[in-house]
């Protein structure tokens, strides 16, 4: 139900928020008896359950000065069809004007934006985005991520009362849950040196959205030791022989094939079914035609199977009622046998840490033991990062496809206890509970350190999430405000997600901003530009670091941050003094070198480079640009290093900058 602004700002002010108090008025005498007790110059706007933009209607008329005025204006607000009557209120004095909302979103519940009204909200879109409820630090950082808190910190004569706007924000906390309240439109709020007033104000009572979470246990997929593959095949080429060749990988594990018509694959004894085995597995891998899936997955919870992997694809993704109705299916048996699904549609799922390689990929059994997890909507993002990470050290990879009963929120509540992790990242494309993904991150971001990338950001990717697992993507700034307001970092690109993901395994902790240090000013200049841009920040150095490095380094260098050494670099003992004096300052919370071999006058052999990264007492970040040949001889040799290596100053830049950023993390 749309109140009517006197009943908004009634409801407001019974919280405690200022408003611009105004009085319904259904009669002309009532509307010169209002504006008479107000005191002119008062302002009259068009009432109207049906009407929602009262501007819009030309519902709104300002600087009203006289009785003759206030017969004028009702009658002509009057006129607006499906009006009920008229508010009139006082003209209050114009500070700067920002606009708060609250809304309903699909996939989060209650949403509420902050921004700076006028030019900033309506054609630079210059808004934030946090869930309901806030923390202070919440409302503190929504006021301060829009561009132009510049006008509220004070410019050009003008400033504003940044306390009061985030105590305005803090009170939707109760205002909204206690009140039912599904829709808030604030607009304009102006904001004073001292205080603040809501001049409009726009609030739908109704029925908000409520999000039931079941998360079980998944910990047995990943801790199998028997398993059965239900679709096993002879032929090389299929699905059902490639998961075969996967589990052997693991010697300790007990396999079996379900096979009708043979009698043996790939050296291991067949069964007719599922209900002919010896014993009842962990875990079972479905790899028949979708036509089949359903039956073999209530075959497996009649005897007790705790969980399936279902490979085969055709349901929710397939777009086609067959499909969906299959999907349902599943979820019946689900909630019948109380049987976890992880898929369909999914390549399967890997324990690193344990052997277990439960996928069609045979290849995954060769990635390398370490302490991240990969989650992913998407297989082929998983392919993509063994094949490109290979060595980065997984704990777990999950793929979940279309999420018929396993969803994000079990896997980052199983992460969270996983004590074989330390950094999780998310790749995602669209859920249908993204309050239960946001509750869950909150919790893992307190013990983990967490990377999400999400994409369908654009139209057309987000229509294309659609057909790949049967969800839609959403909007983008709504969920990259949720993520990082629970606590994790969001990237863009599924390389910046694997290089962000390596950095938090690698470093404990960055505080302070990057030293970038370079022997060619180009690519120091280049790399403090993207970390600035990208959110990060350059270290501040003091006035002792400063007097030294010019004291160290010749006038034609750079001797701020970024600091050039030009030739001066080639000294090793200078370089040494350089390092030390950077690492001492107290803002430096990171040291990032560049190095393009230029031979034969710029060149640092790969025991000159050991040396130089060894010397660091921060956290280190190394930029080589050289020959494949050179590059995987220096990446040899710091292989037991602490510092991170890249060929890309882009690359490298955006780390730093996320390892910077300023809102700390970790």
């Amino acid at each position: 139900m749309l109140l009517l602004e006197h009943e908004s700002k009634a409801l407001l002010e019974k919280y405690g928020i200022k408003t611009a108090a105004c009085t319904f008025c259904e009669t002309e005498e009532q509307a010169i008896r209002a504006a008479k007790q107000i005191g002119f110059p008062v302002v009259m706007k068009v009432a109207g359950r049906e009407i929602v933009h009262k501007s819009d209607v030309g519902g709104v008329i300002l600087n009203i000065n006289s009785e003759e005025e206030v017969k004028k204006a009702f009658q002509a607000l009057m006129s607006i069809p499906k009006a009920e009557g008229v508010n009139v209120q006082p003209q209050v004095e114009k500070g700067i004007e920002v606009i708060v909302g609250v809304a309903e979103n699909e996939q989060f519940g209650s949403v509420v934006m902050f921004g700076l009204g006028g030019v900033f909200v309506e054609v630079l879109k210059d808004v934030s985005f946090r869930l309901l409820p806030l923390t202070r630090r919440d409302a503190e950082e929504m006021v301060r991520e829009v561009k132009g808190y510049k006008l509220l910190e004070g410019y050009r004569g003008m400033k504003g009362d940044v306390g009061a706007v985030v105590d305005l924000l803090l009170k939707l906390n109760e205002i909204v849950e206690k009140e039912s309240i599904v829709e808030m439109d604030l607009n304009p709020v102006f904001v004073y040196e001292k205080g603040l007033v809501v001049a409009d104000a726009r609030i739908v009572v109704g029925e908000r959205k409520r999000f039931d979470m079941e998360i079980g246990d998944i910990d047995f997929f990943f801790n199998a030791e028997s398993v059965a593959v239900v679709g096993a095949s002879t032929n090389p080429i299929k699905v059902g022989n490639s998961v075969l060749k996967s589990l052997m990988s693991n010697e300790n594990l007990r396999i079996y094939p379900i096979n009708p018509k043979a009698n043996e694959i790939l050296g291991l004894k067949t069964y007719p079914s599922i209900k002919s085995l010896p014993e009842v597995p962990d875990i079972a891998i479905i790899t028949v035609p979708a036509d089949y899936v359903v039956d073999a997955v209530r075959e497996a919870a009649e005897i007790g199977v705790r969980g399936v992997v279902i490979i085969s694809s055709g349901f929710k993704e397939a777009e086609v009622e067959e499909g969906k109705l299959r999907e349902e299916e599943l979820r019946k048996i689900v909630r019948e046998y109380g049987i976890r699904i992880i898929g369909p549609n999914t390549f399967g799922i890997v324990s690193v840490i344990n052997g277990l390689n439960a996928s069609f990929t045979p290849m995954f059994s060769e990635v390398k033991k370490g302490r991240i997890a990969l989650v992913s909507q998407s297989g082929g993002i998983c392919h993509y990062t063994v094949h490109q990470f290979r060595d980065l050290g997984f704990s777990h990879i999950l793929h979940l496809g279309n999420r018929c009963d396993v969803d994000f929120p079990d896997a980052l509540r199983f992460l969270a206890n996983d004590e074989n992790t330390d950094v999780v990242a998310l790749y995602i494309e669209g859920t249908e509970n993204g309050r239960g993904i946001f509750e869950e991150l909150k919790e893992l971001c307190k013990r983990k350190k967490v990377v999400v990338m999400k994409s369908g950001r654009s139209s057309v990717a987000d229509k294309a999430s659609v057909s790949h697992t049967g969800s839609m993507a959403g909007d983008y700034r709504v969920f990259a405000s949720a993520m990082r307001q629970a606590g994790a970092v969001v990237v863009e690109t599924p390389t910046e997600l694997m290089d962000s993901a390596m950095a938090m395994a690698k470093f404990e902790e960055v505080k302070g901003g990057v030293a970038v240090l370079t022997i060619q000013a180009g690519l120091g200049i280049v790399a403090a530009d993207i970390i600035e841009t990208s959110g990060g920040r350059l270290a501040k150095f003091g006035d002792e670091t400063v007097r030294k490095l010019k004291s160290l380094l010749p006038p034609i260098t750079l001797r701020e941050n970024p600091v050039d050494m030009s030739f001066s670099g080639l000294d090793l003992h200078v370089f040494a003094e350089v390092i030390d004096t950077v690492c001492q300052d107290e803002d430096t919370g990171m040291v990032m070198f560049l190095y393009a071999v230029a031979p034969p006058s710029w060149v640092l052999p790969a025991e000159v480079i050991s040396q130089i990264m060894g010397r660091m007492t921060k956290p280190s970040i190394l930029v080589y640009s050289s020959t494949p040949e050179n590059y995987a001889e220096i990446k040899e040799v710091l292989k037991d290093s602490e510092t991170l290596i890249f060929d890309s100053v882009e690359r490298a830049a955006r780390v730093a900058a996320i390892l910077s950023d300023k809102r700390n993390y970790f």
